[in-house]
């Protein structure tokens, strides 16, 4: 696409929608990232739940060892059980004991899954352990706990310790506790089965959880509601020497959250493009106030001073930059208006009488000097041809560009011209070609003399200048038709195309037709008395007979202006349909018919051609 096609307020109005494109995508984008960074906050924030969840499990399991421990570590006949298999190595007696538990129970026995307990001397070796409970596991303290319990300060050879830890097939849980009060001659182990407390990791976050070995074997899981949102929370539990033990899953229903966050988004979003879409919107009314009406009213000034409205200024109330565009161009507009004066006052103040005619023989510029000569009105003049103003015509006329200079361009003949009253009167020309409105014409300087005696080569030369001088105005009139007087004709309101002015010409003869015709049917008068009882139309005294050659051009296709005046043309026809006596006859019907059709085309507004009736063609001269 041509940038010249393409206007200020379409650019600023597509800019105006990119962004408000741009802001609906941000919006969106946003809107998005904010429902990530939501569910990714309460993600972390249920990974911590979890956390603290699994901590406080692990609490308990540890209480309700201690306890169990603190209770059999107590127990005199444990005490000397014990003692006893170490000094004799008979541990039958101690093995008894530790397997009491399992079959007689024991305080809070629902709370922890037992599943071994063991015993040691004070040097962490295995005295004694229950043969109740689950197998596979090393008759020997979990290295981890050893190293802690070594590395204790004496002080706190009476504090029991804990630890989770893994043994051949999966996790255990050990609380470590002195045997025999305050003079301990060894340790009791109490191992039990995490899995068991870690279903409680449900009721404390409230929320369906999986319990997964590190090899992936689910060890214990909650069934969920298929319909639900869940997101899904990991959490990883080590063992205390820092190995993974369990992978917890977490299933948090997010329905409500997903509802809370949509209503939020859509909330935020909508008021985000409310207040985007009425900043654009002030934004696009603050340029069209301040800047594209301007400029739209000053191009349009500037097209209506194009075409010759140099009575025109250009609006120069707008922003600095506007305002000294509109000044300086109102200053050119300004000088142009002063030359073109300065020109016409010149050629007016010429005593020659100065004609322009275009390529078809009309009349279109005259100065002050030929309505003098001729003896016609200003209205009326540019409605002839040379053959109305030039007994003979004009024959032999140069043909040379309109830029030429050259002495041999220029024809001295001596012309026998006619008078408005009708008299004839004789006089020297110097005729000479220029360019018309683009087209091919010619100017012409005349001074009626007497006889055929040639002018001094002084009254020439003055001829001469004054057609120089019409040449630079005919060249500002090429642009600006309306500078000239002499050039001012009656176009309809918009562009006219060549087919559209030969169609406005066809109408204009048309309407003249019928309101003649209509003229004589219905008043029985000539058209002689139309042009003198409406006074539009002038009256030409030819050798003591009343002519009217200028309404008689507009009776005929071949004779009527190439620029016909469409304003007489309704005034004429609106002047016989006011006389008529009968203004709904025929002729009077078809006449407003074709009038209303020639008024829409001036407008610009087609309409159907109306036929002319071929009784009504032919009218008296």
């Amino acid at each position: 696409m041509q940038i010249e096609r393409l206007s200020i307020k379409s650019a600023t109005t597509i800019i105006f929608v990119m962004l408000g494109i741009v802001a609906i995508l941000l919006s969106l984008l946003a809107g998005n990232y904010f429902h990530k960074s939501a569910l990714n906050a309460q993600l972390n924030s249920l990974s911590r739940v979890v956390e603290v969840a699994t901590a406080e499990m692990q609490q308990r399991i540890r209480e309700h060892s201690f306890d169990l421990g603190m209770e059999l570590a107590h127990s005199d006949n444990l005490i000397s059980a014990f003692q006893q298999a170490r000094t004799n190595g008979n541990n039958e007696e101690l093995d008894l004991l530790l397997d009491d538990p399992f079959i007689s129970g024991f305080v809070g026995f629902s709370r922890i899954n037992l599943v071994k307990l063991r015993a040691y001397d004070t040097d962490l070796l295995l005295v004694g352990q229950s043969t109740v409970g689950i197998g596979g596991i090393k008759p020997e303290l979990p290295q981890w706990l050893v190293q802690q319990i070594r590395q204790r300060p004496r002080s706190d050879r009476l504090k029991g310790i804990d630890a989770l830890w893994l043994s051949a097939d999966r996790a255990l849980f050990s609380a470590v506790v002195p045997l025999g009060g305050l003079r301990p001659v060894g340790y009791l182990e109490v191992v039990v089965d995490p899995v068991f407390n870690l279903a409680e990791l449900g009721d404390i976050t409230r929320m369906p959880v999986s319990i997964f070995n590190m090899a992936g074997e689910l060890e214990q899981a909650v069934d969920v509601e298929r319909d639900g949102e869940y997101l899904p929370v990991e959490y990883l539990l080590h063992t205390s020497a820092g190995e993974p033990a369990f992978r917890v899953v977490g299933l948090e229903d997010v329905a409500l959250l997903s509802a809370d966050m949509a209503r939020i988004k859509t909330a935020t979003i909508s008021l985000f493009l409310v207040l985007t879409f009425g900043t654009l919107l002030l934004a696009l009314w603050l340029f069209n106030r301040f800047m594209l009406a301007p400029v739209g009213a000053m191009a349009r000034t500037m097209r209506e001073m194009a075409v010759g409205k140099l009575d025109m200024r250009v609006d120069d109330r707008a922003l600095r930059e506007f305002h000294e565009l509109a000044d300086t161009f109102n200053r050119m507009a300004e000088q142009v208006r002063l030359r073109t004066r300065d020109l016409e006052r010149l050629l007016d103040l010429d005593d020659n009488a100065i004609l322009c005619i275009d390529s078809d023989g009309e009349v279109v510029y005259f100065n002050r000097s030929a309505t003098t000569l001729f003896g016609y009105p200003d209205d009326t003049l540019t409605d002839l041809d040379v053959n109305d103003l030039f007994v003979d015509g004009l024959h032999e006329l140069p043909a040379a560009p309109p830029d030429s200079t050259a002495e041999h361009d220029k024809l001295h003949k001596v012309l026998t011209c006619r008078h408005q009253q009708g008299h004839e009167f004789r006089g020297h020309a110097v005729i000479t070609p220029v360019d018309v409105l683009g087209e091919p014409g010619h100017a012409i300087a005349f001074n009626a003399a007497i006889g055929d005696a040639e002018l001094p080569s002084q009254q020439n030369e003055q001829r001469l200048q004054a057609v120089e001088s019409l040449t630079s105005l005919l060249q500002f009139a090429q642009y600006n038709p309306s500078l000239m007087p002499g050039m001012v004709s009656e176009q309809p309101q918009f562009e006219a195309a060549a087919s559209d002015k030969a169609l406005i010409r066809e109408r204009a003869v048309t309407v003249m037709t019928m309101a003649l015709a209509c003229w004589e049917h219905d008043l029985g008068q000539s058209k002689l008395e139309l042009a003198e009882q409406s006074g539009i139309w002038p009256v030409y005294i030819d050798k003591s007979t009343p002519t009217t050659r200028t309404l008689d051009k507009y009776l005929s296709l071949d004779s009527c202006p190439k620029n016909p005046r469409s304003k007489r043309v309704i005034d004429t026809a609106e002047f016989v349909l006011r006389t008529s006596p009968d203004s709904a006859s025929e002729s009077c019907s078809r006449l407003h018919a074709a009038l209303e059709d020639f008024r829409q085309l001036l407008s610009g507004v087609p309409a159907p051609v109306t036929a002319v009736p071929a009784k009504e063609t032919s009218v008296s001269s």
